[in-house]
């Protein structure tokens, strides 16, 4: 498990702790605390001795204290990703969607939780992490017949080509794309490729996604967080600001419909839970249609 996603990890990570919290674990379905609490102990054991550590709430208080040192905003934005982004796919699902795609899956519960209520799920990963979820989900017994996971790297194929191995794939359907922190790792030549492959899969298909401004970060914020995510191996790639990506987007048809910013979020799950913390500046999240 040397090379699994840290990002992803940490992601999970973070979630753990902050659900341990009932303010914030209201707002969920218990699948989800009970998910990544399963994960983190899954995980090597440089990164599963959180589990111990979140579970004092002096230790969740010290870790949050530093976190928004360096970064403001950013454990809030990880619980705010998490809750919209869950709320989208159900109003999609309500909506027509008849199967759902998490492209760079990660360790992510989307495809587990939504797969449990009889959607057809398509997850799509580095070999690796396919393999490491895969034993994952098997271990907790969250497998599915309607959870498929797909390896691929998307800097070396096309997304079409990938689908295409899923037997149970049905480009007839419906179907949304879910990026949660995903085209921020990609270059523009590969986000292309994709918002093609996926316009051209069926142009009745969706796009849910999230997107990093950094532009909207100060000097030092945008330090922290570039430099956190070059700390664990990887890397931002995509050079555009909200502008620019929704420009992308249109290229190829995928119209937003619905933004949600980081002061919505303040504005809405944040103000719910009664903690006084900012969201980090510069996260958004697009739902596109036609």
């Amino acid at each position: 498990m040397a090379k699994i996603s840290h990002t992803a990890a940490f992601i999970g990570i973070k979630f753990y702790g902050l659900t341990k919290d009932a303010r914030i674990s209201q707002h969920f379905d218990p699948f989800l605390p009970s998910f990544y609490q399963n994960l983190v102990s899954h995980l090597p054991s440089h990164l599963s001795w959180y589990q111990s550590f979140l579970n004092s709430q002096w230790m969740r208080r010290f870790f949050m204290w530093t976190e928004e040192l360096l970064l403001p905003g950013d454990i809030m934005h990880i619980i705010c990703r998490k809750y919209y982004l869950d709320k989208m796919i159900k109003e999609s699902l309500e909506s027509g969607v008849e199967q759902l795609v998490i492209l760079g899956s990660g360790f992510d519960h989307i495809g587990a939780y939504f797969s449990s209520k009889g959607t057809p799920c398509f997850e799509l990963d580095r070999e690796l992490m396919t393999k490491e979820k895969q034993f994952f989900l098997e271990k907790f017994e969250y497998q599915k017949t309607n959870l498929v996971l797909i390896p691929g790297d998307f800097e070396k194929g096309r997304l079409c080509e990938f689908l295409s191995s899923a037997a149970t794939f049905d480009t007839s359907k419906t179907t949304l794309f879910i990026a949660e922190g995903f085209f921020d790792y990609l270059s523009v030549q590969s986000s292309r490729e994709i918002l093609e492959d996926i316009r051209e899969l069926n142009p009745q298909n969706k796009l849910l996604t999230t997107f990093f401004s950094l532009d909207e970060l100060n000097s030092f914020h945008r330090f922290s967080f570039t430099s956190g995510v070059s700390m664990v191996g990887e890397s931002l790639k995509l050079p555009l600001n909200l502008s620019s990506f929704t420009t992308l987007l249109q290229k190829y048809g995928f119209i937003p419909g619905k933004k949600i910013s980081f002061v919505d979020m303040e504005e809405g799950l944040v103000k719910e839970t009664g903690l006084n913390l900012p969201v980090l500046n510069g996260f958004y999240i697009l739902k596109t249609g036609n």
